[in-house]
């Protein structure tokens, strides 16, 4: 592993550990040099359910990756005053327990700011920090539900199916969380003051379907899988193809479009050409037509190159061979686990992976030194039960 480098050098936060977009959230901020400290219970996270035990496959636990971790009883008063001095040395700090879980453990924003006034303090939860779901359980598709965003995602009046936490946990929760935190530290830092930051699934995937409300304000959005963005045009959909495989057209404009129907051989079709929303099925079913009397490699090198918008829709093993991804470094393998590259790119203070996730699973009290303590403070502390140590 490399040493901990990128835009975020210097910048200290705590991570409470939780699940869906927070240690997600400190994975990217791990990843671009933060110096992130995890903050674990004894015994590490308990398992959602037989089919979801993080805590015994650490090496693919890849959102560990990039930071240490510790493991502290935060009921006993000498966890709780640890917590504590770390945060006075942090610039951020990030958990995502339930509303009033932190104020009860004595590690709320009032007891943390006592001791750093300008502290980044983020929240995330799935419903928000107070209103009337607040003290509910949930997970992202809950969350997707209530906002509107699952809704999105139906077709022709078909409830939405289940869809991975990605809308949710990722992008609405785990991503406005670090904007929230990088905000908070900015303004901290222009005015000494903290805050609390209050990133939650439901807020953050409204946020996401700002252009869908633009559309629909104008008309120009309707039921979910009828729409130009949606898979309701013939020239932005997904079509098969006579190896089963699928490619996706995206030609919205008219000059791309006429370089789709060129390479297709339909330049000649009026109906085509013209594109009325009257004459949609018949241009869908001609295309898809076409589609099907080759397989996906053909279009693939066919369009290759050109503005025809056409591109396959490849599977996660795929686009780990993808020649252009694989031309710019997107994924990496680490302790033969695949896993994307940081992200976004710098040019003059990239980040790096700076640890896997097979050692950010590993409770390491050692780590403490780094942010100010004793190794015989350390040591006292693992004698009390507080401190964890690796088995």
């Amino acid at each position: 592993m490399q040493t901990r480098k990128g835009p975020l050098t210097g910048l200290r936060i705590v991570e409470l550990t939780g699940i869906g977009p927070v240690p997600y959230a400190a994975m990217l901020l791990a990843d671009l040099g933060a110096q992130v400290i995890r903050i674990d219970r004894p015994g590490g996270y308990p398992a959602l359910g037989a089919d979801l035990d993080f805590a015994s496959m650490r090496a693919a636990s890849i959102f560990y990756r990039s930071r240490p971790m510790i493991q502290v009883d935060l009921k006993a008063e000498a966890g709780r005053d640890l917590v504590l001095r770390l945060v006075g040395r942090a610039d951020g700090l990030i958990e995502g327990y339930r509303p009033g879980t932190m104020e009860r453990l004595g590690l709320g924003p009032r007891d943390c700011h006592g001791v750093q006034p300008a502290l980044a303090y983020t929240r995330v939860t799935g419903w928000g920090q107070d209103g009337p779901r607040a003290g509910m359980a949930g997970h992202d598709l809950n969350y997707l539900g209530v906002s509107g965003a699952l809704s999105l995602f139906g077709r022709e009046g078909a409830p939405p199916l289940g869809m991975p936490p990605l809308v949710g946990d990722m992008a609405g929760g785990a991503l406005f969380a670090v904007i929230g935190l990088l905000s908070a530290v900015m303004h901290a830092r222009a005015t000494a003051r903290g805050q609390v930051v209050d990133a939650n699934i439901v807020d953050g995937s409204a946020s996401l379907y700002t252009l869908i409300d633009a559309l629909g304000a104008m008309d120009l959005h309707g039921p979910a899988g009828s729409n130009p963005l949606d898979g309701g045009r013939h020239y932005y959909r997904t079509y098969l193809c006579g190896d089963g495989e699928w490619v996706v057209v995206g030609a919205i404009e008219p000059a791309f479009r006429r370089i789709l129907l060129d390479g297709l051989g339909l330049a000649e079709d009026a109906r085509l050409a013209s594109g009325r929303v009257e004459d949609e099925a018949y241009c869908t079913q001609t295309i898809a037509s076409v589609f099907v009397s080759r397989p996906r490699a053909h279009w693939v090198a066919l369009f290759a190159g050109t503005d025809g918008c056409v591109t396959p829709v490849l599977t996660r093993a795929e686009a780990r061979r993808d020649p252009a991804n694989v031309a710019r470094g997107l994924f990496t393998e680490i302790d033969g686990v695949a896993q994307s590259r940081t992200v976004p790119r710098f040019d003059a203070s990239d980040g790096v992976i700076s640890s896997s996730a097979a050692d950010g699973s590993l409770p390491r009290p050692d780590i403490l030194r780094e942010w100010g303590l004793e190794a015989s403070e350390i040591d006292a502390l693992v004698a009390g039960g507080v401190l964890a140590t690796a088995p």
